[in-house]
């Protein structure tokens, strides 16, 4: 099994060989290396003789197909493509990637895959697929201004955001209910409570809309009668013989930028089908949408936009990595959500997350392949949560191009456009991606220089932090807390930071150690000060209350100490 592993690999190695070397020949002809950054006739030329150069691994997958789902992120690739991913008015944005997904659901790593783009997405009534090209369009016409200002009908969503009465229902047993539950119109059903002396509260649900569906289930918006709420309702459908990770995952979170599950019930069909229904809270927009509006206006996005967001996916991050101890693996601007009015960022889908545990192998094909790491395309089994931090680089890459910067057909693909902006990785690189292969020669080429590929006026902070993020050695990239420091996000820390419209900006520094977010917990007095602006900070800095957390409490807001 491991021969045949290898020598899927080698092969698909070989097709980033011939194009690499293809490459070249067009530097010694005088063509851009990096064509495919700019959109045009010639990029249009590259990816038809891609595609070509795919290959199809049908025959073998079904008969390693756990070693197919391990490789499949350097095999050939079953997404499209619409169109170039240039920027301009006139070139249509590339599609997103919309990969298929792996779910890990037990211990023995045994995979589900999903068929459809959606993957294991959080419902967010604002999906690609809920979204017109003309309404897209005739907002466009509409805007005076792009620059500081999100599409309207972005403002005329209604969100609540204070917490339900009920806020441990998420920790209830799941109650069983019967019948679907997603046609519009349709009441659903379920009690609430019951442990701990708590009195049970019957709660009820009437559908609204589907907004994605896939093999994992469907997902649709809905509103509680009770309280009047919206919400958002994933309903995966459940292996009885497995406990669900994502339900497991999603108890133990509880965070300000990840989005906060209610509670969860079970429902069956007249099939005998089980289906998990996560109830979650309801967020309007997605990153990919915000971005995805200046794109099409042909304006960059607003930088204070750009550092609100990726500053709290590290936060987020950091939450997740070192409090909880959980990888997300599948950061990407779907998966980000956003709440059009206070630009409060939330992380959502876990379906792919896991809890990593050194020398315990995991799948390698995880993660939408534009964010996708580079040691998962080289087959790594035993990554680390550095795999999260890469895919914010791509998202911050993104949001300042406008476009993906690695926007790869397949998994080949997505390697050869890794290595013609980093350069072809040194043998120490490849050993700390995946040690297996540190023998296979690449045609050596010349990283591309950071400050070329982003225009001129870049903020050289920007430029800075998305190089630290994507490096090709797991241990060389920052952490999300060095990140959450760094001086590209000093603007957000200064006095009279607000939002462009003049109100304020939504909670940043109200990092907490009680319980279960010791976010600052291990992390230096230096770090701290860095972190929390000196307006932000309260209390006697030479306090010892709370040593336990590592010296940070001592740094954290006094609105923050509860």
């Amino acid at each position: 099994m491991i021969f045949v592993s290898r020598l899927i690999v080698f092969h698909s190695f070989a097709i980033v060989v011939r194009r690499l070397k293809a490459e070249e020949k067009k530097r010694e002809r005088g063509v851009s290396l990096f064509s495919s950054l700019v959109p045009g006739e010639g990029d249009t030329r590259r990816r038809r003789r891609s595609r070509s150069n795919q290959l199809g691994f049908g025959l073998v997958k079904s008969k390693i197909m756990n070693v197919m789902r391990r490789l499949k992120s350097i095999a050939s690739g079953r997404s499209s493509i619409s169109s170039d991913p240039g920027g301009d008015s006139s070139t249509k944005r590339a599609k997103v990637d919309q990969d298929a997904d792996c779910m890990v659901q037990d211990e023995s790593n045994i995979v589900q895959r999903s068929t459809t783009g959606l993957e294991q997405h959080m419902a967010s009534a604002s999906l690609e697929t809920a979204a017109s090209t003309s309404d897209v369009t005739s907002v466009a016409r509409t805007e005076k201004s792009a620059v500081d200002q999100l599409p309207s009908e972005m403002h005329e969503m209604r969100i609540r955001d204070e917490k339900p009465a009920n806020h441990d229902d998420k920790d209830a047993e799941p109650t069983f209910i019967n019948g679907n539950g997603t046609e519009e119109g349709q009441i659903i059903s379920t009690v609430v409570g019951g442990r701990n002396g708590q009195p049970k509260q019957t709660i009820s649900y009437m559908a609204e809309r589907v907004v994605g569906t896939g093999s994992f289930g469907v997902v649709f918006q809905a509103k509680c009668l009770e309280r009047g709420e919206s919400v958002a309702i994933k309903k995966v459908l459940q292996d009885k013989r497995y406990k669900n990770r994502e339900l497991q995952i999603m108890r133990m979170l509880d965070h300000p930028n990840v989005v906060q599950l209610k509670h969860c019930f079970f429902s069956t069909t007249d099939k005998d089908e089980l289906y998990l229904n996560l109830v979650l809270e309801y967020v309007p927009e997605t990153v990919y949408r915000v971005s995805k509006h200046y794109s099409r206006m042909n304006q960059p996005m607003p930088m204070i936009y750009v550092q609100l967001y990726t500053y709290q996916i590290c936060r987020a991050l950091n939450y997740l990595h070192h409090v909880v101890g959980v990888c997300h693996r599948d950061i990407k601007p779907q998966n980000l959500l956003v709440n059009p009015h206070t630009h409060q960022l939330k992380m959502c889908d876990f379906g792919s997350a896991k809890m990593l545990v050194r020398g315990e192998p995991n799948i390698s094909y995880i993660c939408s392949r534009y964010y996708r790491a580079p040691e998962l395309i080289f087959g790594a089994t035993e990554y680390t949560n550095a795999i999260d931090v890469w895919s914010v680089g791509c998202v911050m890459a993104e949001l300042l191009l406008g476009h993906p910067l690695f926007p790869g057909e397949s998994g080949v693909d997505q390697l050869v456009e890794i290595i013609k902006i980093l350069g072809t990785p040194t043998r120490e690189e490849i050993k700390c991606m995946n040690p297996n292969y540190t023998e296979f020669k690449f045609p050596q080429i010349k990283a591309h220089p950071w400050h070329k590929i982003f225009h001129k006026r870049m903020p050289p902070e920007a430029v800075d932090l998305v190089s630290r993020l994507l490096q090709y050695s797991p241990n060389l990239r920052c952490t999300a807390l060095e990140a959450c420091a760094h001086p590209f996000f000093d603007d957000l820390r200064q006095p009279n930071a607000c939002l462009p419209n003049g109100r304020p900006l939504p909670p940043l520094f109200n990092f907490t150690a009680q319980g279960w977010g010791a976010e600052l917990g291990g992390a230096s007095e230096e770090l701290c000060h860095r972190l929390i602006p000196e307006h932000a900070r309260c209390g006697n800095t030479h306090s010892k209350v709370g040593a336990e957390f590592g010296g940070a409490y001592r740094h954290i807001p006094e609105h923050a100490r509860t």
